[in-house]
C-alpha cells in the first residue's frame, strides 16, 4: 500500500460512518468499485497525469459510475478531488476492508501449497486455523511448486512456513552463522 499513511484516516472515517449506519457491506462495494476503476490501466495513467485537474477526474469517475454514484459516493469522491487524493481510493479500499474484517472477527488467509490441495483439506486448514487465531478465516489456495513440499500459510502479518523451502532456508542460514 504505496499511500497507506495518507488513506488511513478517510478509511477511518468511511469506516465509523459505515458501522454507525451499519453500511459496511454497502460500502465494500463501492470501494471495491473505486479501486476497480482507479486500478484500470487507462484510468490509471488519467489520475497520475498531473495535467488534468481532480475535477476533470472525478466527472469521469462519476461517468463510469452512472447511477451508482449515491450523494455520499459524490461527496467522498469531491473531497478525494479537493485535495488530490483519487490516487488513493486503492488503498482506503485496502485499509477499509481490513478494518470491517477485523470488527467482524474474521481474517483472510494465503494457504500455498507445492501441489493442489482439495477442498476439505481446505475446510480443514480453515477451521484449525479459525481456532488458532480466534477468527473466522477465509483461506485463498494457491500453488506454488517452488516450496518443493509442504505448504506455507499467511494470516495478517504472520506466517507459518511448513515447506521444505522454508527448512532449507533455515538450515542454510543456521549453517552459515
Amino acid at each position: 500500500m504505496l499511500h497507506a499513511n495518507v488513506a488511513r484516516p478517510y478509511a477511518q472515517a468511511l469506516f465509523n460512518l459505515a458501522k454507525q449506519e451499519k453500511s459496511e457491506n454497502k460500502w465494500l462495494k463501492v470501494l471495491a468499485d473505486l479501486k476497480e476503476i482507479v486500478e484500470a490501466e487507462g484510468f490509471s495513467l488519467l489520475i497520475n497525469n498531473p495535467k488534468i485537474d481532480g475535477k476533470e477526474q472525478l466527472k469521469l469517475i462519476e461517468t463510469i459510475l452512472k447511477n451508482d454514484a449515491t450523494p455520499e459516493v459524490v461527496s467522498l469522491l469531491n473531497l478525494l478531488s479537493e485535495n488530490n487524493r483519487l490516487i488513493i481510493l486503492s488503498d482506503i479500499y485496502n485499509i477499509f476492508r481490513e478494518l470491517v474484517l477485523e470488527d467482524q472477527k474474521c481474517a483472510d488467509a494465503i494457504i500455498e501449497s507445492a501441489y493442489d490441495i482439495s477442498q476439505t483439506q481446505k475446510d480443514e486448514f480453515e477451521k484449525l486455523l479459525s481456532d488458532k487465531f480466534g477468527k473466522k478465516i477465509t483461506a485463498q489456495v494457491k500453488v506454488n511448486a517452488d516450496l518443493i513440499a509442504g505448504i506455507k500459510i499467511t494470516v495478517d502479518d504472520k506466517v507459518i512456513d511448513g515447506s521444505v523451502k522454508g527448512r532449507l532456508t533455515n538450515l542454510a542460514a543456521q549453517l552459515t552463522k
